[in-house]
């Protein structure tokens, strides 16, 4: 389940509770030590620690929903660029509108934005938080992210 920020962005945290990164490196260790018991005692302590690094990351982003900081990062950098930006907005005003359309194609795969946009539609009013948008403004955005994933280009 997504939780909601404490800021006024409106953003979401990516594993805001941490499960994600805990569950991956527990796992992660387990996994790293048995294989590295394969070098000896040193290799179990060795491959135990690369194995939590590694799954804490993986758990990391699986916990945040997929909505990776990646994903963000392209946002920020790429929205006033992108045909649907209205002057006067800003990427907080679009962000959940983006993410809204990123998380719901990773839950319908094989599905369309046009077979899904009326819950798009009454989903947007539940998750806009402080956005200006209004559907009409934020449906641009929400198919723009929606595609993105569905082409692979994430």
């Amino acid at each position: 389940m997504k939780q909601q920020s404490k800021s006024t962005k409106g953003d979401f945290e990516p594993d805001a509770g941490g499960t994600g990164t805990a569950f991956g490196a527990g796992g992660g260790a387990i996994v790293g030590g048995i294989v590295g018991s394969l070098g000896g005692p040193g290799g179990t302590v060795i491959g135990a620690l690369v194995g939590a690094a590694a799954g804490g990351a993986v758990g990391h982003a699986i916990g945040a929903g997929g909505w990776a900081d990646s994903n963000e990062q392209y946002w920020r950098e790429n929205i006033t660029r992108q045909s649907f930006f209205q002057t006067g907005f800003n990427y907080e005003d679009y962000a959940e509108a983006l993410r809204l359309g990123y998380e719901h194609c990773r839950s319908q795969p094989g599905g369309s934005f046009d077979e899904n946009e009326a819950r798009l539609a009454t989903e947007w009013e539940r998750v806009k938080g402080p956005s200006r948008l209004t559907w009409e403004q934020a449906r641009h955005a929400t198919r723009a992210a929606w595609e993105r994933l569905d082409r692979g280009d994430f």
